[in-house]
């Protein structure tokens, strides 16, 4: 009379475990709608809730990890299903999640949704990578601070810009700026690339896997500086949209 008993209860986990992986995927499916649909919609701009840790591509590791998890669920639930129906369950399953990280690929590396767009042309650098190096890719040219540096009392900085697609014109535009350590915004004077120095307007090509050293010079500071809080990059992609790239916390050497 034990028997079936001891049968039964091991059936009755698994059902309890069952029940509770699929209550957890609903309710994370709820919340990541929920918060897709508050950017999206209702809030652009979720940084008015003071909510800095949002940002699209968080969004859409969010997404990607309910559909693996979503997937791993459903894959459980399936297993004691025939064969012929649990193989072709788990084909779906298949082709949906592919074609479903193939659609999140494309908005991680092009968002569609407002705040993402406007958030996509603005890049914060805070610190090194595991190379030692502070540096950014954006429109296809990457950008690598060198370094920061008091000529006088002229702050200067150097950056490496190495073009990774075909051979272009670039240039700063003129609202690019340093701040010294009251927030006060330096302006950009002038430019030199390699050993050619001229006006801060000036054009200059970039070829494709040719790294150019690039120095800004920025106006005299009533002050010398030994910090910066942020170096503030400002220029057109190929399309003609301003993107912004920020180095923040520089020390000036």
């Amino acid at each position: 009379m034990t028997l079936p008993q001891d049968l039964s209860a091991p059936v009755s986990r698994t059902q309890k475990l069952t029940s509770l992986i699929t209550r957890g995927m609903a309710g994370l499916a709820v919340l990541l709608s929920g918060m897709w649909a508050l950017i999206t919609y209702a809030v652009p701009d979720p940084s008015v809730f003071g909510f800095s840790f949002i940002s699209w591509k968080n969004v859409v590791l969010l997404v990607s990890t309910f559909m693996f998890l979503g997937a791993v669920s459903i894959g459980w639930q399936i297993r004691n299903f025939t064969p012929l129906i649990r193989g072709s369950l788990q084909f779906l399953i298949i082709a949906g999640i592919s074609f479903g990280f193939f659609i999140l690929g494309t908005e991680y590396a092009k968002p569609s949704f407002e705040f993402a767009k406007l958030q996509s042309k603005i890049v914060e650098n805070e610190g090194s990578n595991l190379l030692g190096k502070r540096m950014e890719v954006l429109d296809n040219v990457r950008i690598e601070l060198d370094g920061c540096e008091n000529i006088g009392r002229l702050p200067t900085c150097t950056f490496e810009l190495t073009n990774l697609n075909v051979d272009r014109s670039f240039r700063f535009d003129e609202s690019t700026r340093l701040f010294d350590e009251s927030g006060g915004p330096l302006k950009f004077e002038s430019i030199r690339v390699g050993q050619v120095e001229d006006r801060a307007w000036l054009r200059f090509q970039l070829i494709r896997n040719v790294p150019t050293r690039v120095t800004l010079i920025f106006q005299q500071s009533n002050s010398k500086l030994t910090k910066a809080p942020a170096v503030k990059l400002v220029f057109n992609d190929l399309n003609d949209e301003t993107l912004t790239l920020k180095f923040s916390e520089i020390d000036l050497r």
